[in-house]
């Protein structure tokens, strides 16, 4: 069976980055700061979210992938990440749209096994995929792929010290639209310690509120649950709310609430 996408099992970009790392360092390419995707074609095995398993890159005439620039199958013993003789030649050349086709298909054969294995063919189209709106990005193969082949191919370390995505994908021979997925990615997990520090800020303010206002005996709770605790303990401080169980702090809760 072949589809532009399949729905697989979900996976966060972040999770799917570190398999692309685990599969770098499985290869021992961890500091790489340029990757080649065409030395797998002598591996004979390599490592998938489910162990080792033998593998293959195939170089099959244009002719028999008149349509697609790649193509992963199992073919009952091995994972064979088939790509066109034109595509190979590309990626010899430095071609990054090639180059990340290749380690686009290899994120098939690291992160999609199960499918593999029940005859599912995961083809990238020359034309580019299409992904059904009915499946959300964290469960699209075509999406996981996608962000695993930006990882594979591009030195975090290295990346980091870049400035924009047009230099990621001239160091690390990757298309544009590659280091752009990349660096967008890269730009979130750099926003992470800031989004931690303005949490904090809001724990920090209701507890000197509640230091200078300890919740009374009678405490006046919303007819809601703690998502942390499942405990009704909820009440209101300043414009806020907190849990009595679990101290968990609230920015703001869902509108329609209403205080019991």
């Amino acid at each position: 069976m072949s589809s532009d996408d399949f729905i697989v099992d979900p996976l966060r970009d972040i999770e799917v980055h570190e398999h692309a790392k685990a599969f770098r360092r499985f290869l021992r390419w961890e500091n790489s700061e340029r990757v080649d995707p065409l030395a797998l074609e002598s591996v004979n095995e390599i490592w998938t979210v489910r162990g080792k398993m033998p593998f293959r890159l195939d170089v099959v005439s244009d002719a028999e992938l008149p349509d697609d620039s790649g193509l992963t199958i199992y073919d009952g013993a091995c994972i064979v990440v088939k790509i066109p003789r034109r595509i190979r030649h590309k990626a010899f050349m430095g071609d990054g749209y090639a180059r990340y086709t290749i380690a686009h298909e290899l994120g098939h054969a690291v992160l999609h096994i199960d499918q593999l294995m029940k005859g599912a063919t995961l083809p990238r189209r020359r034309v580019g995929n299409v992904t059904p709106t009915w499946i959300p990005k964290f469960k699209s193969a075509e999406h996981q792929a996608v962000v695993f082949g930006g990882a594979f191919l591009i030195n975090d370390d290295t990346a980091r010290g870049l400035s924009s995505a047009d230099e990621v994908s001239v160091q690390a021979g990757v298309s544009l639209t590659a280091a752009r997925i990349y660096f967008e990615e890269m730009q979130e997990e750099l926003a992470r310690p800031a989004v931690a520090i303005r949490v904090q800020k809001i724990a920090d303010e209701v507890r000197e509120i509640l230091s200078s206002n300890p919740v009374p005996p009678q405490t006046t709770f919303l007819n809601e649950v703690c998502s942390c605790c499942g405990q009704q303990k909820l009440f209101p401080v300043g414009h806020k709310f907190m849990c009595q169980v679990c101290d968990t702090v609230y920015d703001r809760f869902q509108d329609g609430d209403e205080v019991q």
